[in-house]
């Protein structure tokens, strides 16, 4: 998905903020998120994507903090994948949301702005991968990212526990409203393993795409500005929207929650994103800011 897409698409960046929008992604390379940097200590569900959705989910979990870990397709045989983990508003049944979700097309199906995300594992660069997430008490569905699944529903019971360790990450990655802020750590050439805290109050995610080295926030600040007044960017040799190359996007978190996921990096300069389109104005949050440039060295 392209940043025109993204910009242009308000309906359609809702459905991907999902999971469940019908558009493609480019996917950087054929790089593995490695398996040996995955945490310890937490109970295991292992998951595997498939055409017809996800399967290997227990109907019922004590509440608390997992490894999951996903297997899936080749990237891009199925389009993206992985599993996202959400509790849908009360009264709204898998099969409802499905179905609503079918008959929305490009737009959001009505229960979106009041879904709880819960963050995920994604697929995009390989064929195995993990997350560490909270299953909070209640019930909640699993499904694929940008897929049409059918999401599978299961509880999670008992009280969430209090002394839960948290998993141990070279880089802290913080959301809030407007801002993208590494708190601890930083990205490296290579596996790096990632804790994305949503501290604000609205749902965000956080997007990866590489951009030519070099480039700096100015010069995404013209794509931006281009983008926003319909214009082609100019000069040709300035920066361009189709210089800006997906990496990752870690499944959405809403407010206060935190996930912690694997992700593999060349050296290079790279843009962190939210593509979350602002409820109030329909302007996607990176065009108000949210998002920063950084160099891997």
């Amino acid at each position: 998905m392209n940043t025109r897409t993204r910009v242009t698409s308000i309906p359609l960046l809702l459905a991907a903020s999902l999971g469940i929008g019908t558009f493609g992604r480019a996917l950087a390379g054929n790089a593995q998120a490695t398996a040996e940097a995955r945490p310890t200590g937490y109970d295991e569900i292992q998951l595997t994507v498939e055409e017809s959705g996800v399967t290997g989910m227990p109907e019922s979990v004590s509440a608390g903090r997992y490894l999951i870990s996903v297997t899936g397709p080749e990237p891009g045989e199925m389009g993206p994948s992985g599993a996202i983990f959400l509790q849908l508003p009360e009264g709204v049944s898998p099969e409802q949301a499905f179905e609503d979700t079918q008959a929305a097309g490009d737009n959001p199906p009505p229960w979106f702005i009041d879904a709880h995300f819960g963050g995920g594992a994604s697929l995009a660069q390989g064929t195995e991968s993990w997350a560490v997430v909270d299953l909070t008490p209640g019930t909640w569905i699993v499904t694929t990212p940008y897929g049409s699944t059918l999401g599978v529903q299961f509880e999670a019971t008992g009280d969430m526990p209090t002394d839960i360790p948290a998993p141990e990450a070279n880089v802290t990655v913080e959301l809030m409203e407007m801002n993208i802020h590494i708190s601890d750590g930083a990205f490296v050439v290579g596996d790096n393993v990632v804790t994305a805290m949503n501290i604000g109050a609205t749902l965000h995610e956080l997007d990866i795409s590489r951009i030519p080295d070099g480039a700096t926030r100015e010069d995404v600040d013209k794509v931006f500005q281009t983008l926003m007044s319909g214009a082609t960017p100019v000069p040709e040799d300035g920066l361009q929207e189709s210089d800006m190359t997906p990496v990752e996007t870690m499944p959405q978190v809403s407010s206060q929650v935190t996930a912690t996921l694997p992700l593999t990096l060349e050296a290079g300069t790279y843009m962190l994103a939210c593509w979350i389109p602002d409820p109030e104005t329909g302007m996607p949050h990176a065009m108000m800011g949210m998002y920063d440039v950084i160099d891997v060295k």
